[in-house]
């Protein structure tokens, strides 16, 4: 007798995989990103089965061109699942969709400007970017000697930060607006950048979610979470459910988002 196996959705951001362009290792970035990729491999074939699909919303790698990428693709289309991947603020070699489609390893979909339909689910979204909206200083551990306010981009004025911001609204827009209307599956939306703060207030984004009938979103970007956070940033809010879900946050473990 055959049992049915629901298929699960799992997500993971910002390995920053380094295979293509090793002087780039995540090494020096303090002892938990020590080997990373071998946590990601080992806790990824534990739980992951060839039938699920794992989001990847950013900061996928640091490679700059297309052929320094690859070996980081590839390892990724070794691990088990369907993946789905976003570009982040640093994929820095993400080409466009017409080298996307051709390029991509058999087990990589990606999300630009468009939606992917896999069994139950329907993936869409964008990168977003910084914007003086919302705030989230309270939730990262900042060391004012470096310069930099979390949330904002360094070196760059407000008003070319908020018209990035508004091109990548208009950019979500484009990808809810390529779903099929009668389409009922379930919508789960990737984002590089949160798309509100910490405290699930309200935001421009938030509110488009919503009216795409969107049930999670899935985000990375952040990185150096404050301890009291750990575990209860982000949440629910009128019927999204906001999900952190970069890799060091989540322990290198990819985390379980829903299943159908």
């Amino acid at each position: 007798m055959a049992f049915f196996q629901p298929m699960k959705v799992f997500a993971i951001s910002d390995p920053h995989l380094s295979f293509g362009v090793p002087n780039k290792s995540m090494d020096r970035f303090g002892a938990e990103w020590v080997n990373h990729p071998a946590k990601i491999e080992k806790n990824w074939r534990e739980i992951v089965g060839e039938k699920d699909v794992v989001l990847v919303p950013g900061d996928i790698s640091w490679a700059k061109k297309l052929p320094d990428v690859m070996p980081d693709l590839l390892w990724l289309d070794k691990l088990p699942g369907i993946k789905v991947i976003l570009n982040g603020n640093h994929d820095y070699w993400w080409p466009t969709a017409t080298i996307l489609e051709r390029e991509l390893p058999p087990s990589l979909r990606f999300v630009h400007n468009n939606h992917v339909r896999i069994g139950p689910f329907l993936f869409f979204g964008t990168r977003l970017w910084d914007t003086s909206e919302y705030s989230l200083f309270d939730l990262i551990e900042w060391d004012p000697k470096k310069g930099e306010i979390p949330g904002l981009k360094s070196g760059q004025d407000l008003e070319t930060q908020e018209k990035l911001y508004e091109r990548e609204i208009q950019r979500l827009k484009l990808s809810i607006t390529s779903i099929p209307r009668e389409d009922s599956a379930i919508r789960i939306a990737l984002t590089h950048y949160p798309p509100l703060n910490h405290t699930l207030t309200p935001s421009r984004v938030s509110g488009t979610l919503e009216t795409a009938g969107t049930k999670h979103t899935v985000f990375g970007h952040l990185h150096s979470i404050k301890k009291e956070w750990i575990g209860k940033a982000f949440g629910k809010l009128n019927g999204v459910t906001y999900h952190l879900t970069a890799c060091d946050y989540l322990d290198f473990i990819p985390k379980l988002i829903c299943e159908a």
